[in-house]
Formats: structure tokens, C-alpha cells, sequence
């Protein structure tokens, strides 16, 4: 499991790439969001910068989605997969976000509270003189000490308690989101309670918890040297891709989410679920696919795919009417929102209209220079009948600037 997922970034088909651009998402991360909080403090309008400010994050969380959503599906077969489609990275970042907000809420409620109870207190609102009285008459004198010791005691192991609940939890419900696209599965408990309760969702989180210290721990002295800001983005990576894993023995990316619910298990909410897999580039926005986007991985075939329209032939690899393999086994043509381009420089749409138009004037270059039907051969004075082509350009005079 864990070779599998760690050698998932070398097998990607842009390596480089998602090193470069997680290490430079950790550094926005990093710095921009701790400023943007600090503003805040001193002039709150700032907090209308929040989706820009936060935007580094979101992709950031996006990303580590599309890894979960990989790995539940084929375990990373394919590699750790590309950064491309931006928009989409940043709605799963924003719904990751939500997901963690509301585990967290519960805590922070706690917490609100205890500090509300202690300012209540400390300000005189409440005289707390009695109690403090049948304290001391039961512990003595050091017994008000003991018993605030304790209730702070109690309070920090109920949140430490809760934080490891939650750092468990949350990858379980990211990985039911993840695998149907849909941020209540992200929510529903029996879902979430069926992925943590698994034991290769145990197994893989005790490996990832492993990684991840491991990791921190040798990227923390490349940090400086800006390097180790995308060896820390590839541990999280190698992570989340074990969490996808683990997850893979109770989720499916096909599957609807959906426990009795005879519309939720139609055949069309079965491949609105299914887009939301691996290939996350394929949404309703039209996007060029990710092989071209990287610029690495597009075959000579499919270029030549291009090209079909001109001639009226279409060559190896593409497909009829007008459209061109995607890279993942579907097609993409003028529908699809991605039009390949000719050598010229013109897409096969406009290649295809110049090439009509110039048969247009062959043929007519043709019929001008054949003498009509009624004509006789040699007779030089013979009308023109109305079958006969004539070409009738008008030039319009030169206008006089001096």
C-alpha cells in the first residue's frame, strides 16, 4: 500500500508540474492566509478579500480531493493526477473546507462556552463566594486550586480527545464526498460511520499518520530553502492518497451515494457520479483536456486529427463528425468545447469552410470557361444563356483621406 502510493507522483504524467505547483500553493498558503487573518484584526474590511485571499488554500484542498477521488477509484493506478481544471479545484476546496468547519463546530462551541463561563466569572457578574467557600470547607485551602486545575485538566483532554477524533474522522467523510461528488454524503453518518469503521480505513490512517510525521520531519530542514515547501505538499499527497485507499474497500466513485433511494439510483445520477471521479477536467464548463493542458503527453495521432475536414478524409485517430479523441477514451468536438487546430492556424471548422468555399470557385472557375449548352462551337456572337456562371465582383471606389 504504502510503496503503491508513495511512487504515485513519479508515475503522474506531469511530475514536475504538481511538485512545482504544490510547493508554490504550500507557500501562498503559508503566508497569505496568517496575513489576511492579522488585517483582519486591524481593519476588518479586509475580510472582504476572503476568496482571493483563501484561493491558494482551496486549490490547495481541491487537489487532495482529486487524490482521494483517484485512489478510492483505481488506487492511484495512473499516478498522482494533474493540476489542471482550477475552477473545480477550488469548489472542492471550499466544500473540503465546510466539511472540516462543521466537525470542528461541536469543539469550538465547547470551547466558547467554557471561556464564556470564565469571563463571566472573572468580570463579577456572578459572586462566586459561596461556591468557592464549600470548596475550601471540603479540600481546605488548596482546595479551590485543585479543583480549577482539574476542571482545566478536564477541558484540555476532552479537546485533545476530540481533536484525534476529528483528525480521523475527517479524511472518512472527505472520502465520501470525494467519491460521489456531492457534499452531503460528505455529512451522512452512516456513510462516514461505514468508512471509519473499516479496517483497511484503519489501517491506511495509522500509515498515513506514520507518513505524515515522518515526512514533516525531513522536510522541516529544506523549508527554508523553499524546496521543502513541495516535499511537504507531496507528503500530504502520499496521505491522502493512502486515505483514498483505505477508503476504496467501502466507497466507489460510481457509486450514487444513494441507500433506498430509487432516485438517487437512476442511471443518470450513476454517471453524474461517475464524472466526478478521476477526470474531475471533464465538468459542465468546456475545458481542454489535461493532456493538452500539461503539454506533454498529446501523440502525434491525435494532432493529425486536427487536420480532418480540409481534405474531406479523416485521418487515423480522429472520429467522424468533426470531433477528436479527449485522451480518455471519449471525444471532444465543437459540442465538446474543445476544437483542435490546424497547421494554418485555423480550426477544422473554418479549415473546413475555406475549403468549401474553395471549391465553390473552382467549380465556378469551371463553368465560366465552358461554353453553355445552347452555344454553338465556334460562334463567337452566340448569347450567354441564364445557365451560365458569371462572376460579378464589385469594387468599391477608393476613398480620398487627402
Amino acid at each position: 500500500m504504502l510503496r503503491g502510493t508513495v511512487t504515485a507522483l513519479t508515475r503522474s504524467t506531469d511530475t514536475s508540474g504538481v511538485f512545482v505547483v504544490g510547493g508554490v500553493l504550500t507557500l501562498l498558503t503559508w503566508v497569505l492566509t496568517p496575513a489576511w487573518i492579522a488585517g483582519t484584526l486591524f481593519f476588518p474590511p479586509l475580510v472582504l478579500l476572503a476568496p482571493l485571499a483563501l484561493a491558494p488554500a482551496f486549490v490547495a484542498r481541491g487537489y487532495f480531493v482529486r487524490v482521494l477521488a483517484a485512489a478510492i477509484e483505481s488506487g492511484n493506478a495512473d499516478g498522482a493526477p494533474p493540476v489542471v481544471a482550477w475552477n473545480v479545484l477550488y469548489r472542492d476546496g471550499i466544500k473540503s473546507a465546510l466539511v472540516s468547519a462543521v466537525l470542528l463546530a461541536p469543539l469550538a462551541l465547547g470551547l466558547a462556552l467554557a471561556a464564556l463561563a470564565a469571563g463571566v466569572l472573572g468580570s463579577g457578574a456572578v459572586d462566586p463566594a459561596p461556591a468557592v467557600t464549600a470548596v475550601r470547607g471540603a479540600l481546605g485551602e488548596g482546595g479551590v486550586a485543585a479543583v480549577g486545575g482539574v476542571a482545566g485538566g478536564l477541558v484540555g483532554t476532552v479537546a485533545m480527545a476530540y481533536l484525534l477524533a476529528f483528525a480521523y474522522v475527517r479524511p472518512a467523510a472527505l472520502a465520501a464526498f470525494a467519491a460521489s461528488g456531492r457534499l452531503r454524503d460528505g455529512f451522512r453518518p452512516s456513510r462516514v460511520a461505514g468508512v471509519a469503521g473499516s479496517g483497511s480505513y484503519a489501517t491506511a490512517w495509522v500509515v498515513a499518520a506514520a507518513t505524515l510525521g515522518a515526512g514533516y520531519a525531513l522536510a522541516g530542514p529544506f523549508v527554508p530553502l523553499v524546496v521543502g515547501l513541495g516535499l511537504v505538499f507531496v507528503v500530504r499527497v502520499v496521505a491522502y492518497g493512502l486515505y483514498g485507499r483505505g477508503a476504496g474497500a467501502t466507497l466507489s466513485v460510481a457509486d450514487p451515494g444513494a441507500e433506498g433511494e430509487a432516485s438517487e439510483t437512476s442511471e443518470s445520477t450513476r454517471t453524474e457520479a461517475a464524472d466526478r471521479s478521476l477526470d474531475r477536467g471533464r465538468h459542465s464548463t468546456p475545458e481542454v483536456p489535461p493532456p493538452v493542458q500539461i503539454g506533454r503527453s498529446v501523440s502525434i495521432g491525435e494532432r493529425q486529427a486536427g487536420r480532418a475536414g480540409v481534405d474531406g478524409s479523416v485521418p487515423d485517430g480522429a472520429v467522424s463528425g468533426g470531433t477528436v479523441p479527449d485522451g480518455s477514451g471519449g471525444a471532444l468536438g465543437a459540442d465538446g468545447g474543445f476544437d483542435w487546430y490546424a497547421a494554418g492556424g485555423e480550426s477544422n471548422e473554418r479549415a473546413s469552410d475555406g475549403a468549401a468555399d474553395d471549391g465553390d470557385r473552382a467549380r465556378g472557375a469551371v463553368a465560366a470557361d465552358t461554353p453553355a449548352a445552347d452555344e454553338a462551337p465556334g460562334d463567337d456572337n452566340a448569347p450567354a444563356t441564364d445557365e451560365a456562371f458569371e462572376w460579378s465582383v464589385e469594387v468599391a471606389e477608393p476613398e480620398d483621406k487627402s
